[in-house]
Order: structure tokens, then C-alpha cells, then sequence
């Protein structure tokens, strides 16, 4: 028996190497990769990897943007005040905004600016789901031995394969962006090809309102905290979309959003003449970049469209003003 165990230890521990060494190697989701992801197209553990970069970059930026993909699309090198990272990622949910927030808080990164997108994903998505994705587990503040071993795995690996192999570079500024900027981009004009308008998630609804406007008012009173410039704000939503998150009581959220923050939203939300085009969007779900430039510029610069606000994108939301925030949303 002893002889048996000598002759097979080495094979048993060949097995073992490899079982360990080839998850890293390929490391479809670019955890083990953070400092320089590789465009495999397979989607990256975004938030995962964009948290590292920050910690490990604690001077560069001064102000995040956190939010769904959505937001991804909103070029935070356009912001004219401060030095923006755009740290959104696949269906961010307020609370992995707070708990990021925590943790370059407690690593000794106080932003200036912290602004939030939130949607209808926001309110109706389980966080524990992201638990069991892949390219969506939260960032460990704690368990790190745990997150990783997730990664450890041939599972992963062969999931990734049939994308990876025919796979071609589309976006050859997509890494350096990732670093430069943290938004992502794609041609505008693609806007509006796509077939079909129902919500490619619209199994996820639960209701999680009440969660996700817990988080947003501790998000609020840890900003107020270390005295952070707080600008929340609501994804313009496809009109279907919202549509059918109204039907789930989307539009409760808005107000009750309205009713718990304290220095008010911007609201983009809503069935307007931005999001009944088609041209605006790239599917059900994701706005063009032509759309992020709108938010930006109503934000930041002041840029009002009389007509537009009058159906509800780019009101200034307030508890004071919520009577005619209703109408507006009522009006078209």
C-alpha cells in the first residue's frame, strides 16, 4: 500500500496543479487578471475587477459613478467637474453600491462626487442571484479565500469555452477604456436593430423596493458622513420596459424615492419621446451613449428641455415638488 501511495502521489498532485493552474491561466471572468483584463468575450467580473483597480489606485479618481450597464454608457470623461471612474457593471444593485462604498471608505478613499443610477433592475432584483453568476459575485469585503475558490474551478472554464474560441476583437480601445475611463461604448447609430421589446429579464421581478431604498438612504447618510457629494439619478428606461416595472410598482419606487432622499433625484424614467424611439436604445435595456451625453448634460451643465420635462426626463424630483412629478409622469 505504501508503494501504491508513492507511485500515485505525484499523479494525484499533477492533477491537482492542473486543476488549479488552468482556471488561472484562462480565467474567463479576468479575476486573476485584474490588472490588465484580456478581451476574451467572455463578460468579466466587472465589479470585482474595477474595485481592485481602485484600491490599488487610490489617487486617480476623485468621483464614482456606480449603476447597472446602463450606466455604463453615460462617458464619465464628459463630466466637466471632477476625475470620474465609471465603476458600473452587469446589473449593479444598490446594495454592492453601499457595500463598495464601505470599503474604499474604510481603505482610505473618500470620493468628492458620488453619483448613483438607479432603475427598475434596482428595485427588482435579488442580490443573493448574483451569489451563483460568475461575472456577477460582489466584490468580498470579507471571505476573500472563498470568492476566489469560485474561480478555482473547471466548470468555469468550460462555460466560458464556446465564447472564447470564436471570439473576435470588435473594440480594440475596450482594455485601455476599461482603465482610462471605466464606461463603455458602442456606435450609436446601432441604436434601434433589435427585434422584439419584451425585457430580456423579465423573469427576475421580485420585490425588493424596500431593500434597495434602504440601501440608497444608508448610501445618503454614509456620503452625508464624510461629507460626499451625493447625485442620484434614474435610468431612462425603454418604454416597454417601464411599462411592464410599472405594472410590478416601479413607479411606487420613484416615489417613494422621492419621499426618503433628502436632496432629491434626477429622473429620466418614464414614457417620453426619449424613450419611445428606438434609436435610443441598443435593446430593450441599454440606452446609447447619445442618451448618457442627455443625463450628462442635464446634470452637469444645466441643459433643460421645457417639453421633455414636462413628460418627466430630466425633472428634478423633490418630496415639495411630488405632486407634479406625478402628472408629468401621467402626461404622455
Amino acid at each position: 500500500m505504501k508503494t501504491f501511495l508513492k507511485k500515485i502521489t505525484p499523479f494525484v498532485l499533477f492533477i491537482l496543479i492542473l486543476e488549479i493552474a488552468i482556471p488561472i491561466m484562462v480565467d474567463p471572468y479576468n479575476i486573476f487578471h485584474w490588472k490588465r483584463i484580456r478581451d476574451n468575450g467572455v463578460e468579466p467580473n466587472s465589479n470585482y475587477i474595477k474595485m481592485q483597480y481602485i484600491l490599488h489606485n487610490p489617487d486617480k479618481f476623485d468621483s464614482f459613478l456606480f449603476g447597472s450597464s446602463r450606466t455604463g454608457f453615460i462617458d464619465v470623461e464628459k463630466i466637466p467637474e471632477g476625475n470620474w471612474y465609471n465603476m458600473s457593471y452587469s446589473e449593479g444593485l444598490p446594495q454592492e453600491h453601499l457595500e463598495n462604498l464601505k470599503e474604499l471608505i474604510e481603505n482610505g478613499i473618500i470620493p468628492k462626487n458620488v453619483m448613483i443610477g438607479v432603475d427598475n433592475i434596482s428595485c427588482f432584483v435579488d442580490p443573493s442571484i448574483h451569489e451563483n453568476q460568475f461575472y456577477r459575485i460582489p466584490y468580498p469585503r470579507e471571505n476573500k479565500l472563498a470568492f476566489y475558490a469560485n474561480y478555482l474551478s473547471i466548470r468555469g472554464v468550460i462555460a466560458s469555452l464556446e465564447v472564447s474560441v470564436e471570439h473576435e476583437i470588435e473594440d480594440p480601445d475596450y482594455v485601455d477604456r476599461y482603465y482610462r475611463s471605466g464606461s463603455t461604448k458602442r456606435d450609436p447609430s446601432l441604436g434601434g436593430q433589435w427585434e422584439g421589446d419584451t425585457p430580456y429579464w423579465g423573469n427576475y421581478y421580485h420585490y425588493y423596493i424596500d431593500d434597495a431604498l434602504a440601501s440608497i438612504r444608508r448610501t445618503a447618510e454614509l456620503c452625508e458622513k464624510y461629507n460626499i457629494n451625493l447625485i442620484l439619478f434614474t435610468n431612462p428606461i425603454y418604454d416597454s420596459t417601464y411599462q411592464q416595472s410599472k405594472y410590478f410598482g416601479y413607479a411606487s419606487f420613484l416615489e417613494l424615492l422621492a419621499e426618503q432622499q433628502k436632496t432629491g433625484y434626477y429622473n429620466f424614467s418614464g414614457i417620453n419621446a426619449i424613450t419611445e424611439n428606438r434609436n435610443n436604445y441598443y435593446e430593450a435595456s441599454h440606452y446609447t451613449e447619445d442618451v448618457g451625453d442627455m443625463i450628462i448634460d442635464r446634470i452637469f451643465n444645466n441643459v433643460t428641455d421645457e417639453q421633455l420635462e414636462s413628460q418627466g426626463f430630466g425633472f428634478f424630483v423633490t418630496e415639495d415638488n411630488l405632486e407634479e412629478f406625478r402628472k408629468a409622469l401621467d402626461n404622455h
